[in-house]
């Protein structure tokens, strides 16, 4: 007896496929490779397309009504067989049909005497057909593509058509706004496509738009500005889109150029002979970068403060060259006055801001009370006060900020504190130079003083001791100038001053030598010199006097160098007074028998207890 046959065992399905890079199975064959996305019938579709739209332009001759007839024709059924393609679900082949059908309908729309030939009403037609086809198939590409590209051949058949100045301007801005919007709009193909093809519609469009505001008369230099500043504008959504980010370049990129075509056509428009628009421009430009920087914050700011600080900047700086150019000084003092003020109240809101406008506030400042002198409005003395003011002020302000952000303030501070001198000293006033020194010196050694609490910069705190110590010497200078002091002393103490200021905290804990060797050198050497050889008997009794001063000092306080400093200008000063005043006999054998002793004692006497020990410990 036979047993029924065995059930059929279940169904397990086709293979899994293998990941690509994967080994296959043991024993089975290698899996096909799916990197390629490219399928046979794709390939016969493409050519399929090729072969048919070159028939079709191949075939009759474009010269005649009756062949731009067949090409439509020949597209009407390349979209019904999309249409057909579409209700069967070949994807494919729907595409391939749509692609067909728009390039013979752009080709007969496009062709006449030549290809662009004739008005823009045949394109336009085509565009809206295309836009329709867009709304009833939306899975082609090909729809939406035909239909921008119709816009532009409508486009490119009006530019001769619309009248140079605002019409023109009008066309080219309009194509790229409307660029600009399938841009944002449509899938990331058409979106860069579109992008792509509006930069030429941009470029020509913004060059006529400024040419109109800056030459036009009436409304039409508004109306111009206006349509520039508005596609400048819709430049900047555009940087948040995602499907054309690659195309952008570096992320302040668009949102500076599109400050600088919104800033370049406001300027143009205000770029006219009257008193109030060249300042008010100016002041706008200053105003904008002040708020911007002052209430931006977020994703926001990133995208817009490098836009407005581009447009200000623009607005800004035309304002200042025609008004240099034109000589208007009074109206640059007001613009600069005006520029300070929004930059001053950044500063005062925003302290992170403050690096940044505490220089453009004092250099705004600086510049107007340098303009005020031609304008008349000052005299060079109070623009020199002016200025060592606002060399204050920046001393001032430099406390709140950071030590790695202070570089630009003291910058701008330096600047200000040499126009001061510049000024005083073209006029020659001799006697205000040395007083706007001293003031200048003691602020700088202020501050110096300051960085020396702080433990700041140890760099920069040596380089502005010395900074200031060169002032005070140099008002010291000048002021010996004037009166015409006689006396050596005029010129050498105060040089010998400066050289301990510059030492600056050293002089209390540093080594002696260098922090108070150079000064007692300059003010010891010369005046011991003169001393013996100059008549007189008065010098010699305080060069003692000061010697046994500094002596007495340098014991007390266990300084070294004034110690030494002191007993060698004695001893200078003795000998040489001895010298001028003993025949060459007297002097040699005085020498020799100094000498003599001297070694005599050394060898025989230990030096004095603990004298060379307690030298030796002193600083």
């Amino acid at each position: 007896m036979t047993g029924a046959p065995p059930p059929p065992l279940p169904y397990a399905g086709p293979p899994a496929p293998v990941a690509a890079g994967s080994a296959p199975a043991a024993g089975g064959p290698a899996a096909p490779s799916l990197e390629s996305r490219l399928r046979p019938p794709q390939v016969l579709l493409g050519v399929g397309v090729v072969l048919l739209v070159a028939a079709g332009l191949a075939g009759p001759s474009l010269a005649g009504g009756a062949a731009r007839l067949g090409l439509l024709l020949l597209a009407l059924v390349a979209g019904c067989a999309s249409a057909w393609a579409a209700r069967a679900r070949l994807r494919s082949t729907e595409e391939a049909c749509a692609a067909a059908a728009a390039a013979l309908a752009l080709t007969g729309a496009a062709s006449g005497d030549r290809p662009l030939d004739g008005g823009p009403l045949g394109a336009l037609v085509v565009a809206g057909v295309f836009v329709c086809l867009r709304v009833l198939l939306p899975h082609p590409l090909s729809w939406p593509l035909a239909a921008w590209a119709a816009v532009q051949v409508a486009a490119l058949r009006s530019v001769d058509l619309a009248p140079a100045g605002v019409p023109r301007t009008a066309l080219l801005l309009g194509v790229t706004l409307a660029g600009l919007a399938v841009a944002l709009t449509a899938r990331r193909p058409l979106a860069r496509v579109a992008l792509v093809t509006t930069a030429p519609w941009f470029a020509a469009g913004v060059t006529g738009g400024l040419v109109t505001a800056a030459g036009a008369e009436g409304p039409a230099r508004w109306v111009s500005a206006a349509l520039t500043v508005a596609t400048a504008a819709a430049l900047l959504p555009v940087r948040l889109e995602r499907a054309v980010e690659p195309l952008l370049g570096p992320p302040r990129l668009v949102p500076v150029v599109s400050g600088l075509v919104a800033g370049g056509a406001v300027a143009a428009a205000l770029s006219t002979d009257g008193p109030v628009p060249l300042p008010l421009a100016g002041w706008l430009g200053v105003l904008l970068m002040s708020v911007a920087a002052a209430l931006l914050t977020g994703w926001r700011r990133g995208l817009l403060l490098p836009a407005a600080y581009a447009a200000g900047g623009v607005l800004v700086v035309a304002a200042v060259a025609q008004l240099v150019a034109a000589a208007r000084w009074q109206a640059l003092v007001v613009l600069l006055v005006l520029t300070a003020l929004p930059a001053a109240g950044v500063a005062a809101v925003r302290r992170d801001e403050r690096p940044q406008a505490v220089p453009s506030a004092v250099a705004c400042l600086a510049g107007a009370a340098l303009l005020a002198i031609p304008a008349g409005l000052l005299s060079p003395g109070a623009s020199a006060a002016a200025l060592t003011g606002l060399y204050a002020v920046t001393l001032a302000a430099r406390p709140g900020m950071a030590a790695d952000l202070r570089g630009p303030t003291g910058t701008v501070g330096a600047l200000a504190a040499a126009a001061a001198l510049v000024v005083v000293a073209v006029g020659a006033d001799w006697g205000a130079l040395a007083v706007y020194l001293a003031v200048q010196g003691a602020l700088t050694c202020g501050w110096a003083a300051f960085l020396t609490r702080a433990r700041g910069d140890e760099r920069e705190e040596r380089a502005v001791w010395r900074t200031g110590a060169a002032e005070l010497v140099a008002a010291a200078w000048t002021g010996a100038a004037l009166t015409g002091a006689p006396a050596l002393e005029a010129w050498t103490l105060p040089a010998a001053a400066g050289l301990w200021l510059a030492a600056g905290p050293r002089l209390l804990d540093g080594p002696s030598w260098p922090a108070w060797g150079p000064g007692l050198v300059v003010a010891a050497a010369p005046s011991t010199v003169a001393a013996v050889l100059a008549p007189g008997a008065l010098r010699p009794v305080l060069v003692l006097v000061a010697a046994a001063v500094a002596m007495a000092l340098g014991a007390r306080t266990a300084v070294r160098a004034p110690l030494l400093t002191g007993a060698v200008t004695a001893v200078a000063l003795a000998a040489g007074l001895a010298v001028l005043a003993l025949p060459l006999p007297v002097v040699a054998a005085l020498a020799v028998g100094a000498v003599l002793l001297a070694l005599g004692a050394r060898r025989e006497l230990r030096p004095v207890a603990g004298f060379g020990a307690r030298l030796s410990e002193m600083r």
